[in-house]
């Protein structure tokens, strides 16, 4: 039990730190943001040219190399590419994505290819992957904007980034979203990813030696949901790729619990505009919809959420509660038709993926509701996919989903070596645990990869 104390006391301190921050940085800025984004159009690399649909998924369009940021603020010292490259949107037509490509110096054939789809729940462009991730691209904060608060949520996972960097594999970080930034869009986010992977194996300086090469898929959150869209859709639309293996962190199973659980606390609620506002973009038919309950400063929330990277979306919308922003009850508005159809199509579980799966979630997750995760695993199971499961009892004094995607890093990154060394697991292996950041391998994940490979990659060494 002391060990217990002990071991649990770091987290604490950290939430409590972070809700300080949080407090602080909302007392002297107020936000007021922009009606919508600006698209990615405005940056010549991302727009393909004319005629490159005729191309096959994963054919590289343009490429640019890229000094990376650790941390959107800190050079890294690594190799650095982003690849404008077609893949293909979710009614089938072609698309386009950026993907950011990175190699460690000192490794020339990297053992593994790792697509990292960041948490990335935003829609504005200058919150994707591929801006956060070049240095001096943009800053933290930028007093010239109505939302000044331009710190990424890619920012704060260069650490996972370097530690895969650091096991010596390449890493593809795509903007799932595409040049137009979609979010939560039904099974196009994985159809990026996979191209994304495509497209770092054709591309001859990543050093990797063609579609043998062990792929692995890692994402938490808005990540992990894009992470198993591509994990579902791998059999069928990329069956060439080696899938070893796949990471899932709270990869939300059940939207509507999802957003009745959130609603009205501090952090989860917070992010109920911005899945609201994915979903708007996504359909001019669910924005029709939800348009008819939102009363005006509802609709006003929605669209100044576009605007705006996550950490601005969570200070401007702390505690949101859209009981005070609609005209109708809550569960009424989750059972339109339109509005209740477009949340199924958004949800994982309708497919098989044939790579075995990690799935990582808090039990006092208040976004990834614990049932949902029970409910997504249980459906993989049944399919026949090898899924090891950690149902993490960890303190939360803040948000269990936010505590989660630090607690649970550790034991994906070290469950991705095992398979990138092709030990494949079988069965279903389900288990309620303390926190798997004090398991051995985890432990050693966070020693040697996640601070050891962050100092080795910012260092050169």
């Amino acid at each position: 039990m002391t060990q217990n104390r002990c071991t649990t006391a770091p987290f604490t301190r950290l939430a409590r730190t972070l809700l300080i921050a949080v407090a602080a940085v909302a007392a002297v800025v107020a936000p007021a943001p922009a009606a919508s984004a600006t698209p990615n159009g405005s940056d010549p690399f991302y727009r393909p040219s004319a005629g490159y649909g005729a191309t096959a998924p994963g054919t590289i369009l343009r490429i640019r190399s890229i000094d990376p940021s650790y941390f959107q603020a800190i050079p890294m010292q690594v190799d650095g590419w982003q690849l404008l490259y077609r893949t293909t949107r979710a009614d089938g037509s072609p698309y386009a994505a950026v993907t950011t490509v990175l190699k460690a110096r000192q490794v020339a054939r990297p053992s593994a290819v790792l697509s990292f789809q960041n948490m990335t729940d935003a829609v504005a462009p200058q919150c994707m992957p591929s801006q956060a991730l070049q240095q001096g691209r943009t800053p933290w904060i930028d007093p010239a904007r109505a939302a000044p608060i331009q710190l990424a949520t890619m920012a704060n996972e260069t650490p996972l980034v370097a530690a895969a960097l650091s096991r010596g594999w390449a890493v593809s970080v795509p903007d799932f979203g595409g040049v137009d930034n979609h979010f939560l869009t039904p099974r196009e986010p994985g159809l990026v990813a996979l191209d994304g992977i495509r497209a770092a194996e054709r591309f001859g300086p990543a050093g990797l030696s063609d579609v043998r090469t062990p792929a692995l898929l890692w994402g938490y959150s808005g990540g992990g949901i894009a992470s198993g869209w591509a994990a579902q859709e791998q059999p069928s639309y990329a069956p060439e790729l080696h899938l070893a293996g796949a990471a899932l962190g709270a990869p939300v199973g059940n939207f509507r619990a999802g957003i009745r659980s959130a609603n009205g606390q501090p952090i989860g609620g917070a992010l109920i505009p911005v899945a609201l506002m994915g979903m708007v973009q996504n359909s001019p038919t669910f924005a029709a919809a939800l348009d008819r309950y939102l009363t005006p400063a509802g609709q006003q929330r929605i669209n100044d959420a576009m605007a705006s990277c996550t950490p601005q979306n969570l200070l401007s919308n702390l505690g949101f509660d859209a009981t005070r922003y609609m005209t109708a009850p809550l569960d009424k508005v989750l059972d339109d038709p339109v509005i209740s159809a477009a949340i199924d199509a958004a949800q994982l579980g309708r497919a098989t993926p044939t790579a075995p799966l990690y799935v990582y979630n808090a039990i006092g997750d208040e976004i990834s509701t614990i049932g949902g995760a029970d409910r997504l695993v249980s459906a993989y199971c049944r399919g026949g996919t090898a899924v090891t499961y950690r149902r993490e009892e960890i303190p939360t004094p803040i948000s269990g989903h936010t505590i989660e995607w630090l607690a649970g890093a550790p034991g994906a990154l070290s469950w991705l070596e095992q398979r990138a060394q092709g030990n494949l697991p079988t069965g279903c292996d389900i288990q309620s645990v303390p926190a798997t950041i004090l398991a051995p391998d985890a432990l050693d994940a966070l020693g040697s990869g996640i601070i050891a490979g962050s100092v080795r990659e910012l260092l050169g060494f």
